[in-house]
């Protein structure tokens, strides 16, 4: 541990030094220097970059703002003022310098007479020169330039996504430093970032849409809602606790999701069709368009969009052999997995195809320069085919299911945002709504056979729906001023209603127990949060801010539950079980500002998750083989509230007027009373209980140089070292243990180059390696196998861990005006990990990342 601290401290002196003796010039001498320019007449944003890359100097733009404008042509020598004043001569544009030296293009404001101008609200901040570090994001519910917040965070704006040929943020996620998954399939993810990783029903990462809360109860049926890329302006993912600003279930950080605004000043019509193929299963196809539309000019606006893509399937179904590797074929004490026939007849090419509608609207209503009032809906329709697993030890991607297994996942997010400027002072209300239901089916004859020999011949189907329901209201206020004194103050409030409905049927079980009801299940939760939070800087002196936030909520459960069936033990209730919580959540930190692009933080901040009351009446019986290695006699009710405290360092910086990028940061975390989903293999079913402490550290490093005008290499880095530090008893973790599903070390490395073409065009290509390292994927160093006789005896757990394995992808796109033609090639070398591998079901199966996919994608504006 001092070890680590002291390479922390050495890192933050030498990027300290190194951001002292590159200082970039000061802004005024950047406006008096004359530049030599010979830049054509053409599209502004063109123009724009190509000053930039001249003079150095970084620039910021709305690039709504500047659809369809074109600049004039700037040959010979000018200062800088004067070269920008020339291409937004007539344009309605105007620049403004920053406080942190960016020069920003936005809309001119409304002069005596003349039509009232948007203002700009750096809401995609498409950035000539050096794009990623210039992005504006709203992390800290304000506007800010990325590389001047003090927290550690990857912004991915719309056109990177979409050069990804993206869909949602499993298609990106390799690509940002500490961020992790368990579950390929969409609806079914829980995410982690820096190793803050457990299996549990209140998820460590909060997920957001323009600021409004996704979070749903998770449970083997039901995970992560995964909004569309559609229409986005960009996705951040903020690392470190949250909860000051974004709520307890942020306590590992937050993916915040920023869609497209309307605007009021222009009529635009946004079009893209695309295609794609994938190495062995079917085509994927896609197809959008948006329509911005002035109702009133420059008061009220409309934006309005419909989305629809097809993802072909790449796994098959096929009569076949399943393997359990838990039962043995052969009498104690030799051991042979039972390989047996899956009685399927069943045949189905690319059976995990998906198909996806979404829909959104949204208004913006200006009564005067102070108000602005924005409705939104966004509504998402997914249904994918049938499972994205295949079986263990096919020489295909394939497996020999009885039955369908689709996922439906069908949500609706209502809001309504209104913003007042008080002189000073923003006061901002969003009110929202989230209705989300998702359907989860499964075939369970394995699982039930395995569980009962005899019913091993009959069709047994699971239907699992999952109901939330959440309404939120959060009120702040906001310091809106050049003052050195910043802040917000705010509350919160929420009600989240969540119902499980679970039916597991096996006809002709009736022979045998006297019904087909294997499991009924119909639990209701409801969860109410209230909270306050304030968030404060100050600036002591120049560019030395000191900041301070607090969050102090109370949460209340309540649960109902209803059981039957065989495997409940027949019928038993769970009548209102209630739960309690309240506490607060400090954030401290520092930040100093060597020059405009040299930054410097440190930070200390506490996370917080409730805990709560297991929802599934375990029969002891049933699984006391699982009970009995666990050294316990019945599942615990109910799991404590966790909480940890995450100290961090970093430092952001630029240089050479854009052209060099290094950030890095390192973190220390104590997790207290950890909160993990306990399995119970031998039956099926778990609880959540608190197994113990960890501790977690690590560092993340992002590079960038552009060498050669237009060709910028680039990287990053994550290294994560997590252990259990102190073990629970009645739980499988032991001390040293490391946290499931987090990889050790991850990477990525980049080039890119970006040239002008004859004719107006602009070529962009850019290849990615991605690289994963192993991760563990259980507590368990043994796993229970069963014999013929009924014997029970233990070997080492074959899937401990997950192998690492590398991605390399590629993209291109050729760009004029409004017109733009993308390519992309997705897993090029076509490697296929082996990924949520589980043997509990009765046949051992697992899933992967999609074949080699190449795709063209053509986007048009009018």
């Amino acid at each position: 541990m001092q070890l680590f601290r002291l390479a922390l401290h050495a890192s933050i002196a030498t990027s300290a030094l190194a951001a002292a003796a590159l200082a970039a010039p000061a802004q005024a001498q950047a406006e008096e220097r004359t530049y030599r320019f010979a830049i054509p007449a053409q599209d502004m944003k063109a123009s724009l970059r190509a000053l930039a890359r001249t003079s150095g100097q970084q620039i910021g733009f709305d690039s709504a703002a500047l659809q369809g404008k074109r600049a004039p042509a700037l040959n010979g020598t000018f200062s800088l003022r004067d070269g920008v004043a020339r291409l937004l001569a007539g344009s309605g544009l105007e620049p403004s310098w920053g406080r942190s030296g960016v020069l920003v293009i936005r809309p001119a404001p409304r002069k005596p007479g003349a039509a009232y101008q948007a203002p700009n609200r750096g809401a995609d901040a498409a950035m000539a020169g050096a794009d990623d570090g210039e992005i504006v994001v709203t992390a800290r519910k304000s506007d800010e330039r990325i590389q001047d917040v003090p927290v550690s965070l990857t912004a991915v704006t719309a056109d990177a996504l979409r050069d990804r040929g993206a869909a949602d943020i499993k298609d990106v996620l390799r690509s940002v430093p500490g961020l992790a998954n368990y579950g390929t399939e969409r609806g079914l993810s829980r995410y982690s970032i820096r190793g803050l990783s457990t299996y549990a029903s209140s998820p460590t990462v909060g997920i957001y849409l323009d600021d409004i809360s996704l979070v749903t109860v998770s449970t083997t049926f039901s995970g992560a809602y995964d909004p569309m890329f559609f229409d986005m302006e960009r996705v951040e993912v903020l690392k470190g606790p949250q909860g000051t600003l974004y709520g307890g279930s942020a306590m590992g950080g937050a993916i915040k999701y920023v869609s497209a605004r309307p605007d009021p000043t222009r009529f635009s019509v946004d079009t893209a069709i695309g295609a794609a193929i994938t190495d062995g299963g079917g085509p994927s196809y896609n197809g959008e368009v948006v329509v911005n539309a002035p109702i009133v000019e420059d008061k009220l606006a409309v934006r309005a969009g419909f989305y629809y893509r097809h993802d072909g399937g790449f796994i098959d179904n096929r009569p076949g052999d399943i393997r359990v590797l838990l039962r043995s074929s052969t009498p104690f004490p030799d051991y042979t997995p039972v390989v047996q026939d899956s009685l399927s007849n069943r045949t189905k090419k690319n059976r995990n195809y998906g198909d996806t509608y979404v829909g959104r609207l949204s208004f913006e209503w200006r009564p005067d320069e102070s108000w602005t009032i924005r409705p939104q809906l966004f509504y998402q329709d997914y249904k994918q085919g049938d499972t994205g697993d295949m079986f263990i030890g096919r020489p295909d991607r394939s497996g020999s299911y009885r039955i369908a297994q689709p996922n439906y996942d069908r949500a609706g997010i209502y809001s309504l945002s209104v913003e007042k400027e008080l002189g000073g002072v923003k006061a901002t209300s969003l009110t929202a709504y989230f209705d989300r239901t998702f359907r989860y089916v499964r075939d369970y004859s394995f699982y039930i056979g395995g569980l009962i020999p005899v019913l091993y011949p009959f069709t047994s189907t699971n239907v699992s729906d999952s109901f939330t329901k959440t309404f939120s209201q959060e009120v702040r206020l906001a310091s809106d001023n050049d003052s050195p004194f910043k802040w917000v103050i705010g509350g919160y409030y929420s009600s989240q209603d969540d119902r499980l409905i679970q039916a597991v049927n096996t006809p002709g079980m009736s022979a045998f127990f006297g019904t087909d009801l294997a499991y009924y299940g119909n639990i209701f939760t409801n969860t109410k949060q209230y909270a306050g939070f304030g968030e404060a800087s100050y600036a002591l002196f120049d560019g030395f801010d000191v900041t301070a936030g607090v969050r102090v909520f109370k949460v209340e459960q309540r649960v109902n539950a209803r059981t039957d069936g065989v495997f409940a033990g027949g019928p038993n209730a769970i009548p209102d079980r209630r739960n309690k919580e309240d506490g607060i959540n400090p954030k401290f930190g520092l930040s100093y500002k060597v020059t405009r692009d040299n930054l410097l933080y440190a930070s200390a901040a506490k996370g917080f998750r409730p805990g709560g009351i297991n929802r599934d009446r375990i029969d002891p019986d049933l699984c006391r083989t699982d009970l009995d290695q666990l050294g316990i006699e019945n599942a615990p009710d109910s799991f404590g509230s966790d909480n940890l405290w995450t100290y961090e360092a970093g430092t952001k910086n630029m240089f050479g007027g854009g052209k060099v990028m290094l950030n890095a940061s390192a973190y220390y975390t104590e997790w207290k009373e950890i909160q993990q989903a306990i399995g119970l293999p031998s039956c099926g079913f778990g609880f959540t209980d608190n197994v113990g402490s960890a501790e977690v550290k690590g560092f993340e490093l992002e590079a960038r140089v552009e060498p050669l005008r237009g060709f910028q290499i680039g990287g990053t880095a994550a290294y994560t070292s997590s252990k259990i530090t102190e073990a629970a008893p009645g739980t499988s973790a032991k001390q040293g243990d490391a946290l499931p599903d987090v990889p050790k070390w991850m990477a990525t490395a980049y080039a890119g180059y970006r040239t002008e073409l004859s004719g107006l065009w602009e070529l962009d290509v850019r290849g990615e390696y991605q690289y994963q390292g192993k991760a563990p994927y259980t507590f368990d160093t043994e796993v229970p196998i069963t014999f013929p006789g009924g014997e029970v005896d233990y070997i080492p757990n074959p899937i401990l861990e997950r192998k690492s394995y590398q991605v390399v992808n590629a993209f291109a796109s050729l760009s004029r005006e409004n017109t733009t033609v993308r390519l992309y090639a997705n897993n090029l070398f076509n490697v296929h990990p082996q990924l949520d591998t589980d043997l509990s079901i009765g046949a051992d199966r697992f899933s992967t990342i999609r074949p080699r996919t190449f795709g063209v994608e053509l986007r048009q504006g009018f």
